[in-house]
């Protein structure tokens, strides 16, 4: 797959890397990295996929992409793992009065190690009646029908300066953080490119 991309390395291009991420990261983070990169980096080509966590890290290991991001990677032999912006989910309600129940509450997979939190903090919250695995469908719901949930810090924060969120009063908070994982063995010209431009829109995202 490498050597593929180098011999069809499009003209006036002097490098090519291929990243991956998980579906719930591309809205805004890989579009704003995307945009950022054909503005810095328009001398490097771009090959960019979304996929499920678990294959991501399967194929930087194995080769076939150079990069990927994701919440919470798997550690695996020869592999790197980078922070590279901290985020949390925090408990927000349409509710101006900031009480909830279970019958308004909203779960979001965020993976196996916020389901584990949830659990250990609401062990009532065992069977939600509704369930969404991505978090701006989560969200948009949320918005539109009421309810109580977990997202993004990021994502709520001017929901909540305009008022269409409140945050919940002593619910815990959990580690959310974006990583960006490579392969120990391989040397990757762009990478500080592309470590910059995520830097710079998690930044921007976060803000």
């Amino acid at each position: 797959e490498g050597a593929r991309q180098q011999v069809a390395l499009p003209p006036g291009r002097q490098d090519v890397v291929s990243l991956g991420g998980e579906l719930s990261l591309w809205n805004p983070l890989f579009a704003d990295w995307l945009i950022w990169m054909h503005r810095e980096r328009p001398d490097i080509a771009l090959r960019a996929e979304v996929d499920v966590p678990a294959r991501l890290v399967e194929r930087v290991q194995n080769g076939t992409l150079d990069l990927a991001v994701l919440y919470s990677p798997q550690q695996r032999l020869n592999l790197v793992v980078e922070l590279l912006a901290e985020e949390k989910l925090v408990m927000v309600t349409t509710f101006a009065d900031k009480h909830w129940d279970m019958d308004d509450y909203v779960h979001v997979d965020w993976g196996p190690d916020f389901a584990a939190s949830q659990q250990a903090a609401f062990p009532e919250i065992a069977n939600p009646p509704v369930s969404i695995s991505l978090g701006p469908l989560a969200l948009t719901y949320l918005l539109a029908v009421g309810g109580t949930g977990y997202f993004r810090l990021g994502a709520v924060r001017n929901h909540i300066a305009q008022g269409r969120l409140h945050r919940v009063p002593d619910a815990p908070e959990f580690s959310h953080s974006i990583y960006l994982v490579r392969s120990s063995q391989r040397d990757i010209a762009a990478l500080v490119s592309v470590r910059e431009g995520f830097k710079a829109c998690t930044t921007f995202s976060m803000a």
